[in-house]
């Protein structure tokens, strides 16, 4: 009531209500990019096919690739602070790791091969498709 007239229900206020939608998540993966080049809050450790390491969360890899996903959720290496990964060498795995984080990689004629065929067992179509992209351009040169 206001002044002894009663408001109609058509003007009674809605609760109040306002939505931010963040438009980039950029500064998000570069706070983990350097949580992770720190090694901080790391839950796992990639072991290469010459036994570097590779520091991640294993959040991170599983949100990006069906690989990682299935790996953490569904079999052993849930379990497992560092994860062997021989199939990889450490300069192809390093790639795909930072790619995940920034959403960068550079592709060379002397990485593609193992590009490749690494994002395709790790299910990065991403990755995938902009080595068959440079591929393309090389066939064209």
């Amino acid at each position: 009531m206001q002044n002894g007239t009663q408001i109609p229900e058509s003007r009674k206020c809605e609760p109040a209500k306002y939505e931010y939608k963040k438009t980039s998540y950029a500064e998000l993966f570069e706070v983990l990019q350097s949580l992770r080049k720190h090694e901080i809050f790391c839950d796992v450790k990639l072991e290469t096919d010459d036994k570097k390491i590779i520091f991640a969360h294993k959040v991170v890899l599983a949100s990006a690739s069906p690989y990682f996903h299935a790996m953490f959720t569904n079999f052993a290496e849930k379990n497992y602070d560092l994860v062997t990964m021989r199939q990889f060498n450490s300069n192809c795995l390093q790639l795909l790791v930072n790619f995940i984080y920034s959403g960068e990689i550079v592709i060379t004629e002397k990485n593609v091969q193992d590009l490749l065929s690494a994002a395709n067992l790790l299910q990065l179509q991403e990755v995938k498709d902009a080595c068959c992209d440079f591929l393309e351009t090389q066939l064209c040169s």
